[in-house]
């Protein structure tokens, strides 16, 4: 009957196709619940710090890490095991000339048993090795934080350079359209020829143009910085400027022993080696005899034929001796001693990236600083020449390409210094960082 009702089912139910569950969407970090008005860096800082995921994950490596010792104890620590078993047996005998007989039997037995080793060496690398590891994610952990701030700052600062290289542009269009609109008033008094007013038409959209890149530049660079903060795509940012960092005059070797003595990168590969040394001291171990003493108490309840009730109890001291593993701890020991090698040369590379990044970022602030200097006396100069060029062309004693030559010199500089006022801002910081 079942076999006929089911297909009937099937054949009554509509035709339809299974569709495949569709792919679960990407999960979206966390927004920021609210919005700053004026955001200042150290806001930024404080942001960054309660909601980017790179350091959160980074904590929660160093919580993971903690548990390493704990884990390294547990070889040394008692271990209590209960069991229950139960048998049946059925008997049947047919003696001779006789009926059959059937028996049946039931057997439980309940075991309880406590295991301690008293003597592992290899419990107590294992533990220090743990440590050392958990030491390392902890300076993992503040050198992504260090990190990411620094992001943090660099993205702020190319947020706000681009707000000045777009208010130096909208600047250099309004200047642009008043020449385009002097040179009108003197073409139509007869004072110069038409060529002068499409030279300025042609400085007026060129300068609209690059006002034009630099609004797009400037929302592109916001919405980095909104992505750094778990800002919504849309939120408005008004950024103010941060105090001057200080700058450091200490010499370049002094800088690079600091970097030495601080950097969390540096220290946390000199806890790998320290790892590896007692990894592979843990394999040395292995070779050691381990010490175990047991007791185990069960008791045996029988029903049925034979009824009986026991209870026994054992204890045992056993010493365990491994002589042949099949060469596993020897190829562990090789790669043991393989890794701390390889631990000691990541060290040394990352002491010569060390070197080389401080160097760079040295050579980045002198490089900037003088750049500053010199960009603010050629602006001072520029805004001179520009001034006179067009007082001269107002008088008539001055060409419309001298005029835009000057603009252009001008705007040119304008630009410059406010990019290399944030770019020299950053590289102080780089050099601290």
């Amino acid at each position: 009957m079942r076999s006929v009702v089911f297909p009937l089912l099937l054949a009554l139910l509509p035709h339809t196709t299974v569709a495949a569950p569709a792919p679960r969407p990407p999960r979206l970090p966390s927004m920021a619940t609210s919005i700053p008005d004026n955001l200042s860096l150290e806001k930024a800082y404080d942001i960054t710090l309660a909601s980017d995921q790179a350091i959160r994950i980074a904590f929660l490596e160093v919580k993971k890490a903690n548990l390493l010792p704990l884990s390294a104890l547990t070889r040394i620590a008692p271990r209590l095991n209960g069991s229950y078993g139960y048998e049946r047996i059925d008997i049947a005998t047919e003696p001779a000339g006789a009926a059959l007989n059937r028996f049946r039997r039931g057997v439980g037995i309940e075991s309880l048993s406590l295991e301690q080793t008293l003597v592992d060496f290899s419990a107590f690398p294992a533990r220090r090795r743990g440590k050392f590891q958990a030491e390392g994610t902890r300076l993992s952990l503040r050198f992504s934080i260090r990190q990411t701030l620094f992001g943090v700052a660099s993205a702020y600062y190319e947020v706000l350079k681009r707000e000045r290289i777009l208010q130096v542009n909208r600047q250099s269009l309004e200047l642009a359209s008043q020449q385009e609109q002097l040179a009108q008033k003197r073409a139509d008094v007869g004072e110069v020829t038409r060529s002068d007013i499409l030279r300025a038409k042609v400085s007026v959209e060129t300068a609209r143009r690059a006002m034009i890149a630099s609004e797009n530049t400037l929302e592109l660079q916001r919405n980095t910085l909104r992505n750094i903060l778990n800002f919504p795509p849309d939120a408005p940012l008004h950024l103010t400027e941060p105090s001057p960092f200080p700058q450091n005059s200490q010499p370049f070797e002094d800088l690079l022993q600091t970097a030495w003595t601080h950097r969390e990168d540096l220290q946390e590969r000199e806890m790998n080696i320290h790892s590896a040394e007692e990894r592979r001291k843990e394999i040395l171990a292995s070779y050691g005899p381990r010490i175990l003493a047991s007791g185990v108490q069960s008791l045996s309840q029988t029903s049925g034929l034979a009824a009986a009730h026991s209870e026994n109890w054992s204890a045992s001291v056993t010493v365990q001796v491994p002589f042949f593993s099949g060469g596993q701890r020897e190829i562990d020991l090789a790669t043991s001693r393989y890794n701390l090698d390889q631990a000691v040369l990541d060290k040394e590379r990352v002491s010569k990236n060390i070197e080389a990044e401080v160097k760079r970022a040295w050579l980045d602030v002198r490089a900037l600083d003088a750049s500053l200097r010199a960009a603010q006396a050629q602006l001072q100069a520029a805004e001179q020449g520009y001034t006179d060029i067009q007082n001269q062309y107002s008088a008539g004693t001055a060409k419309s390409l001298d005029v835009l030559t000057a603009l252009n010199d001008l705007n040119t500089v304008r630009s410059d210094l406010a990019a290399l006022a944030a770019d020299y801002q950053v590289a102080l910081r780089s050099l601290e960082q």
